[in-house]
């Protein structure tokens, strides 16, 4: 039998999607949030839960109707964790086993609040950490570059939206049926991503082969996929990659621009497009390195063009696969799963896991 690789998660990942809906798997989170009086929400993450916190977000304060924040966890620990009676927080780590996130409800359970934590694992060390553990319902993942838990994530923090702003009222039956349908269509969407992301590979090898200076440029959750996409390059092709907000990206970050880096835009959503274009055409008055990935019917020359998501603020969680797809194909292709022989020395010297953590990695 074949080990799995990242491109085998990511053909994996409908399957796990349309599973979480299909069994309610926010239902205890909602429970627990339903059971207090909340007026913001803070989620402590880090890594790729940081990025599918950053895909989610938005959606998320829209159903919840409450401002919601981001923290990663040692800033969490050390800055941010006066938790007024007033925020719900919790702790997320698919693994279950990321030392931070443990510390992290171990500071929550010492201000004398339950520990609330979410992992793809609930065997790990999160089971004995946590007061209140879910199960956000990634199921096994042997590649160590995660890619459907940070989908399955985003899709989470939306069905926790979507149960919280049924039980206060604001969606009927018909509505959550509704809110589910937009859901089952970003899951097409991102098959149909899929599908198309191998051809474009082929199509633009030469630069996207070559990439030594790299950019992504998004807002809303196409920001959160921006830093995913940065976060992939940069752990499997070891290259310098940073997402930008898309209107920061105007603000600095296009200064340094020269033909020789390569710049991805994510439009995925309406209120983006008209944007985006002007950064699109503008960019590619300095480097041909461009790449554009969008649901907009009037885009010039886009390299993946998917069916148009509609409103839902979740829809750009459908181009997820260029990225994930793309940092495999082309670290497979130049072998680069090995890192500089130093890195085996940091390892050593400093883990980002519990002594606990047994590493099931295939690669």
């Amino acid at each position: 039998m074949s080990r799995p690789t990242m491109v085998d998660y990511v053909k994996q990942t409908p399957e796990v999607l349309r599973s979480q809906i299909a069994n309610d798997v926010a239902a205890p989170l909602v429970e627990a949030f339903c059971a207090g009086s909340y007026r913001r929400v803070r989620i402590v993450a880090c890594g790729s839960s940081r990025n599918g916190s950053l895909v989610g977000r938005h959606y998320l304060r829209h159903m919840l109707q409450r401002e919601v924040i981001i923290t990663e966890p040692y800033t969490f620990c050390a800055y941010e964790h006066e938790l007024p009676d007033d925020e719900f927080c919790f702790v997320v780590s698919q693994s279950g086993y990321s030392t931070n996130a443990l510390a992290a409800l171990e500071t929550i359970r010492a201000a004398g609040r339950p520990a609330i934590g979410l992992t793809g694992d609930p065997s790990s060390d999160f089971k004995d950490a946590a007061d209140i553990l879910v199960d956000y319902g990634v199921g096994e993942e042997l590649v160590g570059y995660v890619t459907k838990g940070v989908t399955s994530f985003a899709f989470f923090l939306a069905l926790f939206g979507i149960g919280v702003a049924q039980r206060e009222g604001r969606l009927d039956e018909a509505g959550v049926e509704a809110e589910y349908a937009k859901l089952e269509q970003i899951i097409t969407r991102f098959e149909q991503a899929t599908i198309q992301v191998p051809a474009i590979i082929d199509a633009r090898y030469k630069e996207l082969s070559s990439m030594e200076r790299v950019m992504l440029v998004g807002a809303g959750a196409n920001y959160g996929v921006a830093c995913e996409g940065a976060l992939k390059y940069g752990e499997t092709l070891q290259i310098p990659a940073v997402g930008f907000e898309l209107e920061e990206y105007l603000h600095g970050p296009n200064l340094q621009i020269s033909p020789e880096y390569t710049i991805f835009f994510m439009s995925i959503g309406i209120r983006d497009h008209e944007r985006c274009r002007q950064l699109v055409d503008a960019t590619r008055l300095v480097t041909d390195r461009v790449f554009w990935l969008t649901d907009d019917a009037g885009a010039e020359q886009p390299d993946l063009l998917i069916d148009p998501c509609g409103d839902s603020l979740l829809s750009p969680a459908a181009v997820l696969p260029f990225f994930q797809i793309s940092a495999w194909q082309l670290t497979e292709d130049k072998h680069l799963w090995h890192k500089h022989p130093l890195v085996a020395k940091f390892d050593a010297a400093l883990s980002g896991k519990s002594e606990n953590y047994v590493d099931k990695e295939v690669l």
